[in-house]
């Protein structure tokens, strides 16, 4: 191999065991297809598929995969079997906090489904929402994602693709080039993707705490398909170009001054405790990048996992999120939705942002402001609540940071804490308020400048 690596020849069975997956990898989460009339990837549409396909089935398996761990979780965590070093045993012993979450969660969750309780839990806007619109989709992309991934991240498409443009992710952004293709997934795919991604990444001894930090929270975006529902939602879609164009240097930016701010500022340059540092091999004299790039993913292709033990991996991966997060997301899903519902909480809270829009000269600011601070539950909320304003200037910056602020608390701020790369509830709420403040005067110059 060392020959092989000075020279720069590889066989072909070398070659391939990083070409083919990459390719698959590349096919299913990066590369845009039109299907059923509009742009979306492979996985998208896989995913869309297989929820048309178990539509009838998926409620059901939706309330299973939150009622049935919680059940075993309750049944480990007062038996001997807690103390089993095995991993799968452990993903039913997850502690007494995340334990008293997915009994609530499913609890909440099998109230919905029966319609039993409160009204205001089992409302088709509140908890009804999160069942039956939130439930099976982000269900079936924790599963086909995290068995999926292992194309993009174990055969070298992120050593090669690091390599590449790791001269343009320090000095913009002060993190490795391989970040790129989470960013990529995220865009493609889902944020949830990414998210995933980059915790496999630092949990693998890739990333550090900060940058596993800086990548899940400033470029795991709602990817373009998702990005297009809210335009459409808010009634804007007629600029689609111009208004992705804004929202994409605005996150750039974001992801820019958001990072040498705390909280992010002060996460550690430290590896994950179980994995160590991966070192990368070092660049050698009269070496491009592209050489260097291909060098790095046929030895990464070389040192990966079998097949078996990656949908291990995988599975395991799927599973302890899904456990936790299913319960999770219901239990502040429906909350957050009840009190957007039957509540005037948003709008008083969102008071203080009025002053603020009128300042930036966004038309029916009162009317504005609740729906942009209701982005924090969901990031559709702005959108499905701001349908009626009459302004197109404000109705394009209020799309543009639901996409732009990446944090919400039914899926992607539960994910972030349950990754335990080293993100607490409140850093995700401060980093929520950052990106907004920096997004809102940037979108409404933009704005004001396309729309006139």
């Amino acid at each position: 191999m060392s020959t092989l690596k000075a020279t720069g020849s590889y066989s072909a069975a070398q070659l391939a065991k990083f070409i083919i997956p990459t390719l698959l990898g590349i096919l299913l989460f990066l590369t845009p297809i039109h299907a059923d009339g509009r742009l979306t990837v492979m996985i998208a549409f896989i995913i869309d598929f297989v929820n048309d396909v178990l539509k009838p089935m998926m409620v059901p398996v939706t309330v299973g995969v939150a009622v049935i761990p919680t059940v075993i979780t309750l049944l480990v965590s007062f038996s001997p079997l807690k103390l089993s070093p095995n991993r799968f045993v452990q993903l039913f012993n997850p502690g007494l906090g995340w334990t008293v979450i997915r009994v609530i969660g499913a609890v909440l969750m099998l109230m919905v489904y029966f319609q039993v309780g409160p009204e205001w839990i089992w409302h088709r806007n509140t908890g009804g929402v999160m069942l039956y619109d939130v439930g099976p989709v982000v269900l079936a992309i924790y599963l086909l994602s995290s068995l999926l991934l292992p194309l993009l991240t174990d055969y070298g498409l992120m050593e090669f693709v690091g390599s590449l443009l790791s001269r343009v992710f320090e000095k913009l952004f002060g993190l490795p080039g391989r970040a790129a293709v989470d960013c990529l997934a995220s865009w493609m795919s889902a944020s949830a993707v990414g998210i995933i991604m980059t915790t496999q990444q630092y949990r693998g001894g890739f990333y550090t705490s900060r940058e596993a930090c800086i990548i899940a929270t400033n470029f795991s975006i709602v990817s373009i398909a998702y990005s297009y529902l809210l335009l459409k939602l808010i009634g804007m879609d007629h600029v689609f170009l111009p208004w992705y164009a804004s929202v994409t240097i605005t996150g750039v930016i974001c992801a820019i001054i958001v990072p040498k701010l705390p909280p992010l500022r002060s996460k550690p340059q430290a590896y994950h405790p179980e994995s160590g540092r991966q070192v990368a091999s070092s660049r050698q004299p009269g070496e491009s990048l592209f050489a260097l790039g291909l060098r790095r993913a046929v030895e990464r292709a070389a040192s990966a996992a079998s097949p078996q033990e990656l949908f291990k991996r995988s599975l395991h991966a799927s599973a302890d999120v899904a456990f936790s997060i299913y319960p999770a997301m219901m239990l502040v899903g429906c909350t957050g939705l009840a009190l957007i519902e039957f509540t005037s909480l948003f709008q008083t809270l969102s008071q203080p942002l009025v002053p603020l829009l009128e300042l930036l000269r966004l038309p029916e600011a009162d009317k504005a402001a609740p729906a942009l601070l209701a982005g924090i539950v969901d990031s559709i909320m702005p959108s499905l609540l701001g349908a009626n304003i009459e302004s197109e200037v404000t109705r394009f910056v209020l799309a543009g940071v639901a996409v732009n602020q990446i944090i919400f608390l039914t899926e992607a701020a539960i994910v972030l804490v349950r990754a335990g790369i080293g993100l607490k509830l409140l850093d995700l709420l401060v980093i929520y308020l950052l990106r907004v403040l920096i997004a809102l005067p940037i979108l409404s110059l933009l704005g004001h400048l396309i729309l006139g």
